[in-house]
């Protein structure tokens, strides 16, 4: 029975949580005080929980009852720390290029292995408009794949082609034998799929005038919607996952010069990496050791945090299980060769930020402890705790509300902790699987490059890999029926009911967080070869047989194609007549045009165009108007109307509808043709044209592809010239294979496809 007294307690306290959260959005020292109630009511309720609540019914629940002990005191330990990180705003101050009395000479190396020459393009052509001295600029493509047709491309913009005759140590050993190669004095790295703003030069450079700093880092920001936010038809709504450590862990790293690098987006002194050898070999993440190195020299690091440069997050939802796997195995090899607790040279903060981050990665592990220990009890009679409702009610409820309040200021709206415990729950049984694989049977995995550039045209569920969450939810029902039938029929399954509401609480906490995991295990389609921006630009569209010029609006825009809104009537009734048609927008001029579709909504006129026969100098438009000189529309994103009720309503009512975009890709011609593929000059592969459109085709084949392949295809059909193609997804169909093949060069003629 809960005690008048214990009553007012729990009032008044949760009455001065509000009020300590409400004034500190605006006042430093309300701020403050909630911080520091959220660690001591925390710390209170662990101490309670430490010497009141281990189970004493039998040595299994003892067991588990330290097991969740521990992962609660894990928990608290890594809210000190980000605690630590938030508790004072830092931002440095920008360091112009006017501050050096001579600029130094910069080399941007762009590490490649295996992506498509597309995404490359755009990296390359962004690196050398980048504003800065051309004289002093060199722009460098570091090709592991040892490719003839990036070579090619290279060359062919004008930068400078560096490969090697192995692949020894993956990308950093890619960068070192670039390092030999070049003698640049700052060296910039960027990720293939990386884009640079044209001012990153000038945002970074200037910090290099202080002979202590090593290293300038500036945050990985994704234009485009990672799992989580496009399987949920969320991306309004939410960040990018990783956007949190980005912006606001790596500028609290910051104030104790503790800064992370992250593998792009960094610009290095050469000399401070030769002190340290190079980029550090022998491990998965070869960027954290490599600035952990660099900081045991006594050297100064920043973090800039600005967007900078803009990319591509994984595009599937198992390819971010595989990124993360990745980056978890890498943080513990790190650990194992050169642990921050004995290495020399670090300071305290560096040394507790550098382990808190390893630690980080056993969250699947203590995310399962979680999700496992109300199950033990309801289904099995295993306790994980003993102790009676309303006592639990007292010392939890403060130190619950407290961490959510807290979180959300220290977070500033840029995350919440449900959708923490939501994330934690998607990726825990496969972190939780890579920690002890890692640790226990030393694993090695191989190295592999995030795919990007993904298309597919059907929606499909992740079974395989929802398996984890498929069966914790089973047994997540059959404890709710348990429930039912207990506390609503006269046989009794739990003899102790105080804990039975305690764990009803928790089950289902947990299974909200399991059910938003299945879904976001649904692909969406992703049809579009190339992300598209909304944009208003101002435009003219001109008919080249006549001269004639109509004004239009690009509303949205990617380097193949545009939407425009007609604003004059007679244009609509030219693009419908299938005149020969150009473009005129800023920078990019005369591109030519193909109409794809006009369209009357209300008084106004659409189109959809692709762009021809493209220039380099108008490639170099198209990427100037949509990355380098792009605003900024990235660094204020927050969470907004994100309740998961929201999304799971948004997922529901969006997953029947098509999306406009794969309307206009399923109005494909269908045919049957022979046709030849060939994945180099000595081997032919025969297979049948099935069907085909602007952007890409089918094929039936009597032998399996691999996605990513890149192949020649060759056919008599008079709609098609020979083109390059790259395997997008295959599907066994009886005896014979389906593949989607997307066209690298364009092939169709139809107006249709």
């Amino acid at each position: 029975m809960v005690q008048t007294s214990e009553i007012i307690w729990l009032a008044a306290s949760t009455a001065v949580l509000l009020i300590l959260y409400l004034f500190a959005r605006k006042h430093l020292f309300a701020k403050y005080v909630l911080l520091a109630a959220f660690l001591g009511l925390n710390l209170v309720y662990l101490i309670w929980r430490t010497a009141f609540t281990l189970p004493t019914v039998g040595i299994i629940s003892l067991i588990v009852g330290i097991l969740l002990l521990i992962t609660e005191w894990a928990g608290y330990l890594q809210s000190i720390v980000f605690t630590i990180l938030s508790w004072k705003p830092f931002q440095r101050k920008t360091i112009p290029l006017s501050a050096f009395e001579e600029l130094p000479t910069v080399d941007v190396y762009i590490a490649t292995y295996n992506e498509p020459s597309d995404l490359l393009k755009r990296t390359i052509v962004a690196s050398q408009m980048m504003h800065y001295p051309k004289d002093k600029l060199n722009v460098y493509v570091c090709d592991d794949g040892r490719r003839t047709a990036i070579r090619e491309l290279t060359e062919s913009l004008g930068a400078s082609y560096l490969d090697r005759p192995d692949n020894k140590h993956q990308k950093a050993g890619n960068l070192n034998a670039a390092m030999k190669k070049t003698d640049g004095e700052i060296i910039v790295t960027m990720d293939a799929d990386m884009v640079p703003r044209a001012n990153f030069l000038e945002r970074t450079l200037g910090y290099f005038t202080d002979e202590k700093v090593s290293f300038v880092q500036a945050p990985q920001v994704f234009y485009n919607s990672d799992a989580f936010q496009y399987n949920l038809f969320f991306e309004d709504n939410i960040t990018n996952e990783q956007d949190f450590f980005m912006r606001r862990l790596e500028e609290g790293k910051d104030r104790f010069n503790a800064t992370m690098y992250v593998g792009s987006n960094a610009l290095f002194r050469r000399s401070a990496l030769e002190a340290i050898g190079g980029f550090a070999t022998g491990v998965i993440t070869e960027d954290m050791a490599t600035g952990m190195l660099l900081q045991t020299k006594g050297q100064k690091t920043v973090f800039v945090n600005e967007t900078l440069a803009v990319g591509l997050s994984p595009e599937t939802y198992a390819d971010l299980l595989k990124q993360r796997d990745r980056w978890c195995r890498g943080n513990i090899q790190v650990i194992r060769k050169w642990n921050p607790l004995t290495i020399k040279g670090l300071s305290f903060m560096q040394r507790l930020l550098y382990m808190d981050g390893i630690h980080y990665w056993f969250f699947g592990i203590y995310k399962m402890v979680y999700l496992l220990a109300p199950l033990l009890f309801l289904l099995f009679g295993i306790y994980s705790l003993q102790t009676d409702f309303s006592t639990l009610v007292l010392y939890w409820l403060p130190a619950f509300l407290s961490s959510q309040l807290a979180f959300r200021r220290m977070a500033d709206n840029k995350r919440t902790t449900l959708w923490s415990h939501v994330y934690e729950v998607a990726l825990a049984p496969y972190m939780a699987l890579s920690v002890l694989t890692e640790i226990f049977l030393r694993k090695s995995i191989t190295f592999n490059v995030t795919r990007k550039g993904i298309l597919n045209n059907r929606r499909h569920f992740l079974w395989r890999t929802s398996t984890p969450y498929i069966i914790l939810l089973a047994m997540s029902l059959v404890s709710v029926v348990m429930i039912v039938i207990d506390l609503f029929t006269p046989i009794q399954l739990y003899h102790n009911v105080e804990m039975l509401y305690i764990n009803i609480f928790w089950v289902l906490y947990n299974a909200v967080a399991l059910v938003m995991a299945l879904i976001i295990a649904v692909e969406r389609p992703r049809f579009r070869e190339a992300e598209r921006f909304d944009v208003t630009i101002e435009a003219q569209v001109k008919n080249s047989l006549d001269g004639a010029s109509y004004p239009a609006r690009i509303i949205d825009l990617s380097e193949y194609g545009a939407r425009l809104e007609l604003l004059d009537v007679k244009s609509a009734h030219m693009l419908s007549a299938g005149a020969s048609l150009t473009l005129c927008a800023g920078p990019l001029q005369d591109v030519q045009l193909r109409k794809h579709w006009v369209s009357q909504q209300g008084t106004s006129y659409y189109a959809g165009i692709s762009f021809q026969d493209v220039t380099q100098e108008q490639y170099r438009s198209l990427v100037q108007i949509l990355f380098v000189d792009a605003a900024d529309i990235y660094s204020n994103r927050e969470y907004v109307n994100s309740t998961l009720w929201r999304a799971v309503s948004r997922f529901f009512r969006q997953t029947q509808a098509a999306p406009k975009q794969a309307e206009r890709q399923s109005i494909r011609e269908t045919i049957s043709v022979p046709a030849i593929l060939q994945p180099d000059s000595n081997n032919k592969i025969e297979t049948t044209l099935v069907d085909y459109s602007l952007s890409g085709c089918q094929v039936e084949l009597r032998r399996s592809l691999s996605p990513g392949q890149i192949l020649r295809l060759s056919t008599s059909h008079n709609s098609f010239r020979d083109s390059d193609v790259r395997v997008q997804w295959v599907q066994k169909r009886g005896r014979s294979y389906i593949a989607g093949l997307r066209f690298l060069t364009e092939t169709a003629d139809s107006d249709t496809a």
